[in-house]
């Protein structure tokens, strides 16, 4: 029986993309392709949200891997993550992120050239990769090029999992048990790219080898209720102690701190897994369309909110105002542009997506 709940888990972390990614527009702690007012609750709604929204996608990925083995060979697995993940990648790179670069020059250094001139900057400016002023970058498509280094160094488990499948537990499931699991998260959190490449192939081994057990899942339902209350009260420490704590790197207060975000994220991740067993596991027309496109709404989104916010911005004066437009026209121009990239066969290829 499918597992609605993945699919729907997994929509959620692709809707709140719009209000996180219109957010970082209105954070003061980084930059952004296009800024607008600094705003406190911008702040704390992008501090809660990365707490634990990327690797819940992590995770799900690994419990999904685990459920498409079975209908699946080594072979054809790997065929897919190239297809679906690494063609992708460098189509979006091409053809989308130069817009959110094009933007980004605009707006922080005054350019006033035509986009085929940026085009060409894009690949020969020196840049720190994050492209928030101009140059190359991966942009928001990192997290295909990650997933797809990560399916192929998790393939040595993944195959003796293939072959040989799981040992059976000693003992029964018990959420305790599964806590320290974080530390590891914390341990490998170390191996960082530009994002912890470490941390997010731990969510991902963890989610294939662990999460990916019923008798756990069914554990994790009836504890829900336990693991959101400390889910909320870990998150809300976090938040605020790193608001009102100033730290340097690598004093016991920075290590203390990153390792409660880790508890925060991981805790997390473990009652939405519960919770969304016992209430997102369902399927309507709704939920069966935002599942099957939420891979093409996530390739164009954040160009599109860049877009918007950038005409936007100096237009209209109230913030939240500016901030419901942003989202609500970046939403519905995600849907449109997805709707776009179904209609043919090349573009279908090109940023694999289905009919």
């Amino acid at each position: 029986m499918r597992k609605y709940y993945i699919d729907n888990l997994r929509t959620l972390v692709i809707l709140l993309l719009f209000p996180f990614h219109t957010f970082r527009m209105y954070t003061n702690a980084d930059s952004f392709y296009v800024q607008g007012i600094p705003n406190v609750f911008c702040q704390i709604g992008v501090n809660f949200i990365s707490i634990w929204f990327m690797n819940l996608l992590f995770v799900l990925a690994g419990i999904s891997t685990f459920y498409s083995l079975e209908k699946r060979s080594i072979k054809e697995y790997t065929r897919e993550r190239f297809m679906k993940l690494l063609i992708p990648f460098v189509f979006g790179v091409i053809l989308t992120v130069p817009i959110q670069t094009f933007y980004a020059e605009k707006f922080h250094n005054g350019y006033n050239g035509g986009f085929f001139h940026q085009f060409i900057m894009f690949f020969t400016k020196e840049t720190d990769l994050s492209g928030y002023y101009g140059g190359f970058t991966p942009g928001h498509l990192w997290f295909l090029l990650f997933l797809f280094i990560i399916s192929l160094l998790s393939l040595p488990a993944i195959n003796y999992v293939k072959k040989n499948g799981r040992k059976q537990m000693k003992k029964g499931p018990s959420v305790l048990r599964l806590v320290p699991l974080f530390i590891l998260v914390n341990i490998f959190s170390v191996i960082d790219i530009g994002e912890s490449i470490g941390q997010y192939m731990t969510y991902f081994l963890i989610g294939f080898l662990v999460l990916a057990r019923e008798e756990i899942l069914e554990e994790l339902e009836n504890k829900k209720w336990l693991l959101t209350c400390s889910a909320l009260i870990l998150c809300i420490a976090s938040v605020v102690l790193n608001y009102f704590i100033k730290y340097e790197d690598f004093s016991i207060t920075a290590l203390t701190l990153i390792a409660l975000r880790h508890l925060a994220s991981w805790i997390t991740i473990l009652s939405l897994l519960g919770v969304g067993r016992r209430y997102f596991n369902f399927s309507n027309k709704w939920t069966a369309y935002l599942a099957k496109s939420s891979f093409a709404i996530y390739i164009p989104h954040q160009t599109l909110l860049i877009m918007i916010g950038y005409y936007v911005i100096p237009l209209v004066s109230n913030v939240v105002v500016q901030i419901l437009i942003i989202m609500i026209l970046g939403f519905i121009s995600s849907i449109l542009a997805s709707e776009l990239l179904k209609k043919t066969r090349v573009t279908r290829f090109m940023f694999g997506v289905k009919k």
